[in-house]
């Protein structure tokens, strides 16, 4: 009777034959079956690691898990070639059996879980669609680049804008505050001509308070002289004393618009139409003993009417003249000469 142990099978019995005697160990059968087996199992324990390495490299794939599973399969495929080639020279048909058995739950595990699978990799977008999709993709990074730049170009404008108006601001803040400014000094400036406007008035209404009584005195003697009761003139005589007359009575006209140019508040220059051959003889006439003194020689041409305050052009020229004749080269007779056009857009030039 056989030994109950022998019902036990042992995984790596080998007194089995192996397929070597059914190849009747012919050397041609022997390397064709044994080369192909190396060469198949090579190839496959290769081609899972092609798909461990693109598993890895790319982590976004979709249902990575049956790649997995592939591997897995192809590489027990690949345990059972190898153990194809151990057996034709052993005979370990349990352990050739076990991997066999182990394929074949793989193979049925990937089987079951690649049908349902199916429909979901058919409704994959396909490469034309994610062609097209990236080209549109393309597009519309293309545009979000451009409004982009757009955008920059508009920031970089506005940005001007504001540093602009930040400039302009700044600029009208200093012009409001130099406006400010001036408006004070103006508003003292003011103060001080009102100030000066009064002292003005209060000193021209004493100056003419003062110089009136000696001019009316003046004045009155003249006439008392003028009049033959302390003795006759010979014909100088009665010029100087007119000249005095006329002096006298210009002083007084001068001390008059004194006191009206002091009254600014009050009063207006008073204008009219004036003879200017009348206001440079008068002048001369005031000046008559400084021409003799310095031998001047004054020449009058026709001079035209203007419309002025009679004092105050009479005062003028006689300044004019006073200068001509005080700031001449010493031991030089000085030459005058007095003219006058019109000049429409300037008035009247002397």
């Amino acid at each position: 009777m056989n030994d109950p142990s022998s019902l036990t099978p042992s995984w790596f019995d080998t007194t089995f034959m192996g397929h070597g005697h059914c190849y009747l160990w012919r050397s041609d059968l022997v390397i064709l079956h044994t080369a192909s087996d190396v060469l198949i199992a090579a190839s496959y324990f290769t081609i899972p690691v092609a798909l461990y390495v693109l598993v890895h490299k790319r982590k976004d794939l979709e249902y990575d898990w049956m790649f997995v599973l592939f591997a897995l399969f192809i590489f027990c495929c690949g345990l059972t070639h190898l153990m194809a080639v151990y057996n034709v020279w052993n005979g370990a048909y349990y352990v050739s059996g076990s991997l066999k058995a182990l394929t074949a739950v793989v193979s049925l595990l990937t089987a079951a879980l690649i049908w349902p699978l199916i429909p979901k990799a058919v409704a994959l977008p396909r490469p034309a669609e994610l062609q097209a999709a990236n080209h549109e993709l393309e597009a519309e990074i293309s545009r979000r680049s451009l409004s982009e730049q757009s955008l920059e170009r508009t920031q970089v404008e506005l940005k001007g804008r504001i540093e602009e108006l930040t400039r302009t601001k700044a600029r009208l803040e200093q012009e409001i505050e130099q406006r400010a400014r001036l408006e004070k000094q103006q508003q003292e400036q003011t103060q001080a001509l009102k100030r000066s406007n009064e002292e003005l008035e209060q000193f021209a209404f004493i100056a003419s308070h003062d110089l009136r009584e000696p001019l009316r005195k003046l004045m009155a003697f003249t006439q008392m002289l003028m009049s033959g009761k302390y003795g006759a003139f010979n014909e100088k005589g009665e010029q100087f004393v007119s000249y005095i007359r006329e002096a006298a009575e210009r002083m007084d006209a001068l001390l008059n618009s004194l006191l009206s140019y002091s009254r600014i508040s009050s009063s207006r220059e008073h204008h009219e139409d004036v003879d200017l051959a009348q206001i440079v003889d008068e002048a001369c006439r005031d000046l008559q003993l400084r021409i003799e003194e310095t031998g001047a020689s004054i020449q009058v041409e026709d001079l035209c009417r203007v419309h002025g305050d009679p004092a105050q052009l009479r005062q003028l020229i006689q300044n004019l003249l006073s200068n001509s004749l005080k700031y001449c080269a010493p031991g030089t007779a000085p030459f005058i000469r007095i003219e006058a056009h019109l000049n429409e857009p300037r008035g009247v030039v002397m």
